[in-house]
This record gives structure tokens, C-alpha cells and sequence, in this order.
């Protein structure tokens, strides 16, 4: 998913995308806008340790 999504990005020469579904989910929109990035790549270092 992600790596499709980059690619398309770079072929369309468009944005690449920032963040992933961690982003969207709704314990990351609980979130203060400043802190969402940080808590989303916290969560997923988390979730790739586990």
C-alpha cells in the first residue's frame, strides 16, 4: 500500500504521501494537531515491536 502510493506520487509528479492510516485512525484525531505526527510514529514503533 504505501510503497504503491509512493510510487504513483513520483509518477504523477505529485505530493508524496506523509502520513499512513495510523494518521486517520481515531485515537490519532483524539490528538492535538501539533502532537498528531509524533503520536502516530510513536504508535507505529510500537506496533513494530510487537
Amino acid at each position: 500500500g504505501a510503497e504503491k502510493a509512493l510510487f504513483r506520487a513520483l509518477k504523477t509528479k505529485s505530493k508524496t504521501p506523509k502520513y499512513g492510516l495510523l494518521y486517520h485512525s481515531t485515537f490519532i484525531g483524539r490528538a492535538g494537531l501539533k502532537n498528531k505526527g509524533r503520536i502516530s510514529r510513536y504508535l507505529a514503533n510500537k506496533c513494530s515491536i510487537a
